[in-house]
């Protein structure tokens, strides 16, 4: 398996969903997350919303005290504890890798409110053709093929640093093999670019999916709460593998 950065191509965690509506006169805990197989620490943000149901907005707006439990628990019964990134304060931080196909359930203690959710990471993902981690080919389309899940796969770019750039990503559900065909427009400059092959988790995937909703969350008419129960957000999972092409 290829080592891999999801959360950064995906662009999944704080500061990306933000319009988390709250029932009207009523402050909610907020909790966002998405889970990778792909790396050793995960992280949970814990906000909060502001009265009256209002948007979250684009600050950061951490929960008045510090919850007093956070914690995931896998298929085997091990629990992993988050901490507060003294950094950050809506940031949590745990050290584990989850395992492809495994559950993992949230458990989060904030004053009175008991926040939970549940989410299946998906099975192991990849890439069989081009058969290398790093290949050179010309500025034109080609196929990527990939052994795993038949679902909601996104193929995304991103730079040599993993960050996203250039080209839309595109989605994948009910095949393993897509083909990529914006390298021809990528800047004459770029030489050097990562196409990632991930796939989500049903959540995951609906609040990702740019058709399905107006926005993240949806708009004022279809909002989209996710899979939190006792507050609002998401709890969600991935798995992947990347490719490093060179054009030439």
């Amino acid at each position: 398996m290829r080592t891999v950065l999801i959360a950064t191509v995906l662009g999944v965690a704080a500061c990306a969903l933000r319009d988390v509506p709250g029932p009207p006169g009523e402050e909610q805990v907020v909790v966002q997350g998405v889970l990778s197989a792909q790396t050793a620490q995960q992280v949970l943000w814990i906000e909060r919303t502001i009265p009256a149901g209002d948007p979250v907005g684009t600050e950061l707006r951490p929960l008045a005290s510090p919850p007093a439990r956070v914690e995931v628990r896998d298929s085997t019964g091990a629990v992993f504890t988050f901490q507060m990134d003294a950094a950050n304060p809506a940031r949590f931080l745990a050290s584990f890798t989850p395992t492809p196909g495994w559950r993992y359930d949230l458990l989060l203690e904030a004053g009175a409110r008991l926040l939970t959710a549940s989410t299946r990471v998906p099975a192991a993902l990849t890439i069989l053709n081009p058969t290398a981690d790093t290949v050179t080919m010309p500025r034109d389309s080609f196929a990527i093929t990939w052994s795993g899940p038949v679902r909601a796969i996104r193929i995304a770019y991103a730079d040599t640093a993993g960050r996203p750039a250039y080209g839309p990503p595109s989605w994948v559900t009910a095949d393993t093999v897509t083909r990529l065909s914006y390298i021809v427009y990528f800047p004459s400059s770029v030489a050097t670019f990562q196409v990632w092959v991930v796939a989500l988790d049903s959540v995951t995937a609906r609040l990702r999916q740019p058709s399905g909703f107006f926005g993240p969350f949806g708009d004022a008419f279809n909002q989209e709460r996710g899979n939190i129960t006792g507050g609002v957000g998401f709890f969600g999972a991935v798995t992947g593998d990347r490719l490093v092409v060179k054009l030439q």
